[in-house]
C-alpha cells in the first residue's frame, strides 16, 4: 500500500504538489513562448533541436545523481517506440499545430489526452463506466465549440482547423505514449526513461527534418528567439517532465493529474499577456465544456 504523507492527510501543500505546480507553470507558459520561437524556426527544426538539447540535460542530471544509464536491447527497442510516440509524433504534431493555430486554443485542445486514454483503455479491455463515456462525448463537444468558435453556424476555416486537428492528434499520441511507457517507467524510473526516449525521439525527428535543418536560416533568429528556444528546451521539454513524474509518484495518478486542469488556464493568461492573443467568450465556454468532460472521464 502506498504510504500517505502527513501533508496529504492534512490537506496541506506537499512536495508532490510543488513539483506538479512547477510542471503546470512550465508547460502553460511554454505555449506562448514556443509560439514566438516558431516565428523564426521550422516546426521540425524547433522540436528536434530542443529535444536533443533536453536529452543532454536529462542525461547530465542522471550523471550528477550517479544513476546508471545502461539499458538492455529489449529496453532499447521499447524506448525507441516510446520516443517515437512522445517526441517524434507528439512533439512534431504539437509544434506544427501550434504554428498554425493560437497558443490559447492549443492549450485547451491538448487537454483531451485523458479522453483518448480512456478510449485506449476501452480497446484494451478495461472499459470505462457510463460517467466516463458521457465525459468523452461532452469533451469532444467542447473541442468542436472551441475550434468552430460559434454556437449558431459552422465557421471552420482551412488554416486554423488543420492546426487544431494536429493538436488533437498530438493529444492522442500523448495518451498512447502514457499507456505504452507505464510499465517501463515503473521498472526503471521516469528520469531514465524520459532521457533515453527523448534522445531516440529527437534523433528520429532530426533524420526526418534534415531538409528543414539545412534550409533553416540560423542567422535570422534574434536573441529573444534563442532565449525562447532555450526556455522551451530546459523547462518545457526536460524539467517539467521530471517534475510531473516526481509529483505523480508522490501523490498518485488520480490526485496528481487534476493539476493538468490548470495548464490551459496558465497558457491562456500568459498568451494574452505575452502575445496579445484574444480568446472569445464562445471559446471560453467551449474550454469549460472540455474541462468538465475531462473531469467526468477521470472521476469515473
Amino acid at each position: 500500500m502506498r504510504q500517505i504523507s502527513v501533508g496529504q492527510k492534512s490537506g496541506r501543500m506537499s512536495g508532490g504538489d510543488l513539483f506538479l505546480i512547477g510542471a503546470v507553470l512550465a508547460w502553460g507558459i511554454n505555449f506562448p513562448i514556443a509560439k514566438y520561437a516558431l516565428d523564426f524556426m521550422d516546426p521540425v527544426t524547433f522540436s528536434a533541436t530542443r529535444y536533443l538539447a533536453a536529452s543532454i540535460l536529462l542525461f547530465g542530471i542522471l550523471l550528477v545523481k550517479n544513476t546508471g544509464i545502461g539499458i538492455s536491447v529489449r529496453e532499447a527497442g521499447m524506448l525507441v517506440i516510446i520516443g517515437l510516440l512522445s517526441v517524434t509524433l507528439f512533439q512534431g504534431g504539437w509544434a506544427y499545430g501550434l504554428s498554425l493555430t493560437s497558443a490559447s486554443k492549443a492549450s485547451v485542445l491538448i487537454t483531451t489526452s485523458p479522453i483518448f486514454g480512456a478510449l485506449i483503455s476501452a480497446i484494451m479491455g478495461n472499459r470505462p463506466g457510463a460517467k466516463a463515456w458521457v465525459g468523452i462525448l461532452v469533451s469532444f463537444l467542447g473541442v468542436a465549440v472551441v475550434i468552430n468558435n460559434s454556437l449558431t453556424e459552422i465557421t471552420f476555416n482551412a488554416g486554423s482547423i488543420v492546426g487544431d486537428l494536429l493538436i488533437v492528434g498530438a493529444s492522442m499520441m500523448w495518451a498512447l505514449y502514457t499507456y505504452v511507457s507505464g510499465p517501463l517507467v515503473a521498472r526503471r524510473g521516469p528520469l531514465l526513461v524520459t532521457a533515453w526516449a527523448t534522445l531516440f525521439g529527437s534523433i528520429t525527428l532530426t533524420l526526418i527534418g534534415i531538409p528543414s535543418l539545412i534550409e533553416q536560416n540560423w542567422a535570422t533568429i534574434p536573441t529573444l528567439g534563442w532565449l525562447s528556444w532555450a526556455s522551451t528546451a530546459i523547462f518545457g521539454a526536460a524539467l517539467a517532465f521530471v517534475w510531473y513524474c516526481a509529483g505523480i509518484a508522490r501523490l498518485g495518478v488520480t490526485k496528481g493529474m487534476v493539476y493538468s486542469f490548470l495548464i490551459p488556464v496558465v497558457a491562456i493568461l500568459s498568451s494574452v499577456i505575452l502575445l496579445d492573443e484574444v480568446i472569445t467568450p464562445i471559446q471560453i465556454f467551449g474550454a469549460a465544456i472540455v474541462l468538465i468532460g475531462v473531469k467526468l472521464t477521470r472521476s469515473d
